[in-house]
């Protein structure tokens, strides 16, 4: 009870002792809630750009296995096309094989972004977005007269204005070849209502396949065609590394040669390298590797060599953490093959391009993997 009325307080040392302990324990607790948060948005950072790498590689991965789809070997006549143009799309223009080349399914190159990023370029009728792409049908001529595949499903068969192209299967020559119809150097497709045209002159037993490529513009080129490449826009995410870069996906216009404005597929990225997989010795099995300059070659040296092609596209996870050190200012973008003797692609010197912060970015090589399934020889 004495305690109870004992009117004696705290004294002034007690009282800076006990807001002592509680201003520490308050600095603790903040701090612990503030690494916590930042480990969050760390995180979360991390996890978007593993989405974004997983939606918009699937687009690269699919083009190069769609790569050859509906181009020619040869021509039935020789032809003058177009491509991209110099004036709209300048590095776009070196990949072309226009005006009389056959088309090569794949070609890239390097280019200045961050000294020797690569630039790739894939060709097919199925390269463009539109539904008349995803179209085709098999004609054939016998005694009974002519017969065409018809799907009998409205999305899958042609209508009578669609732009289309007309290629002849001529397997008793030797080699086999795929030759464009062209009734003139300029006149090398049709609307599909007088796609007839283009397989004059034939003979019992011929075989044609129809591909759609455009739905009303008039072809430019006999295939449509898409580039990836690495740029660096005016507007940037302002979490990017210094000196990085976004990885695009833009088509070639069938009316003017036009590059698109590109879709952007992977921000943050610092550098892009194309590698080949060759059977050189027709063995059936790769050999050997060689980087994107290998793809400068001839159509047929792609139909005959190519087995597979590698892409790694080197990019940032998350976003600048000062908590984190990278652990090497240079990273591999590619790999090293026969016996790791030889590296293919190249080495990035993180430290050079993005600066003396490089080393609070975590890095990771994307590798992408893929067997072209239309460059049978």
């Amino acid at each position: 009870m004495n305690l109870l009325h004992d009117r004696r307080g705290l004294t002034l040392i007690e009282l800076i002792v006990v807001m002592g302990i509680f201003l520490g324990v308050i600095l603790i607790t903040t701090n612990a809630f503030n690494t916590i948060v930042v480990r969050s948005a760390q995180q979360t950072k991390v996890a978007e750009t593993q989405i974004q790498g997983a939606v918009g590689l699937e687009l690269l991965r699919g083009d190069l296995e769609r790569a050859g789809f509906g181009l020619p070997w040869t021509f039935s006549t020789p032809i003058t096309y177009a491509e991209a143009t110099f004036t709209n799309a300048s590095t776009a223009s070196l990949f072309n094989d226009a005006p009389s080349g056959a088309p090569r399914a794949i070609v890239s190159g390097t280019t200045t972004f961050n000294g020797g990023s690569d630039y790739l370029v894939i060709k097919s009728t199925l390269a463009d977005a539109n539904e008349t792409a995803k179209k085709w049908t098999t004609v054939a001529f016998d005694t009974g007269g002519k017969s065409i595949r018809v799907w009998d499903d409205a999305d899958r068969d042609f209508v009578t204005a669609e732009l289309v192209t007309v290629i002849k299967n001529d397997l008793i020559t030797t080699p086999p070849t795929r030759r464009l119809m062209a009734s003139s150097a300029t006149s090398f497709s049709s609307t599909f209502g007088l796609y007839s045209t283009l397989t004059l002159p034939h003979q019992n037993g011929d075989t044609f396949e129809v591909y759609g490529v455009h739905p009303s513009t008039a072809l430019r080129m006999p295939f449509n065609r898409v580039d990836y490449y690495l740029k660096r826009p005016a507007k940037i995410p302002q979490t990017c590394a210094p000196n990085t870069g976004i990885l695009y996906r833009s088509t070639v216009s069938q009316a003017n040669g036009a590059q698109s404005a590109g879709v952007p597929l992977l921000d943050c990225v610092a550098d892009m390298q194309v590698v080949y997989g060759l059977d050189s010795g027709n063995n059936g099995f790769v050999n050997a590797h060689r980087s994107a300059g290998w793809g400068a070659g001839l159509a047929d040296d792609l139909r005959n060599e190519l087995k597979e092609v590698r892409v790694y596209i080197l990019a940032q996870e998350g976003k600048r953490d000062r908590l984190y050190n990278y652990p090497s200012s240079t990273i591999e973008v590619g790999e090293s093959f026969d016996n790791g003797e030889t590296l293919e692609g190249r080495e990035f010197n993180l430290e050079g391009v993005i600066g003396p912060d490089y080393k609070y970015y975590r890095w990771k090589v994307y590798t992408i993997v893929v067997r072209p399934k239309n460059l049978v020889q």
